[in-house]
């Protein structure tokens, strides 16, 4: 290409961009930098040069809901004097059932 039609379309092909690789603590500071901005997201990522969609994923996925296995843990911590018992005919057999849906349950057995 002629340095004449190069200048001439040089305006409309913008310049090509790197991206950058980011450890997770540097997301981590990044999204934590942003919940202490008061700023909109839109406004905060335009000024690092961030998309909103990458710092909305960063967000999920540094989220205390969220673990590296997608494991939630919904564990809470109930003393068995709290809970009600059920006749002792009924608790040989089985510890806890879960009723998930769709006819399907899981039953965890003692011993």
């Amino acid at each position: 290409m002629t340095a004449s039609i190069q200048n001439t379309f040089s305006h409309v092909v913008p310049e090509t961009t790197s991206r950058i690789s980011r450890s997770r603590a540097q997301k981590k500071a990044i999204v934590e930098e942003f919940d202490a901005s008061g700023l909109t997201k839109t406004a905060f990522c335009k000024h690092h040069s961030i998309a909103t969609s990458c710092l909305s994923r960063w967000q999920k996925a540094l989220s205390p809901e969220a673990s590296a296995d997608g494991f939630i843990d919904i564990t809470q911590s109930v003393s068995s004097a709290a809970l009600p018992r059920p006749p002792a005919e009924e608790c040989p057999r089985w510890q806890v059932e879960l009723e998930l849906g769709a006819g399907v349950v899981l039953r965890v057995r003692t011993g």
